[in-house]
């Protein structure tokens, strides 16, 4: 066995055209994502059919699932239930680890 560690300190660039992803784990269990999202910048809606884990490691702005709408901030955690369509739009410079649960 051996650890992996990843500095989300570094992982500090945005883009002007669109959110950035950097995908941080990929394994039978699960999917681990860091977003970059400038101000104004949005995940676009999609339906998911697993679990998903969002952490606000900085910054703030909305999440949307179905028809429902709450603020996000820095140190806010999200549990989203599968089988359900979410986005994220950034009011502020967003940074979020988005961890699925496959």
């Amino acid at each position: 066995m051996s650890i992996t560690i990843i500095e989300t300190q570094d992982l500090t660039t945005f883009s002007p055209t669109g959110v950035l992803s950097t995908s941080l784990l990929e394994t039978d269990q699960a999917r681990a994502l860091f977003l970059n999202l400038a101000g104004g910048q949005k995940v676009k809606p999609c339906l998911m059919s697993t679990t998903v884990l969002y952490y606000v490691v900085e910054g703030q702005g909305l999440l949307y699932v179905e028809n429902e709408q709450a603020e996000l901030q820095t140190g806010s955690l999200v549990v989203v239930p599968p089988g359900t369509t979410r986005s994220i739009s950034a009011t502020t410079q967003m940074r979020v680890l988005a961890v699925q649960l496959l």
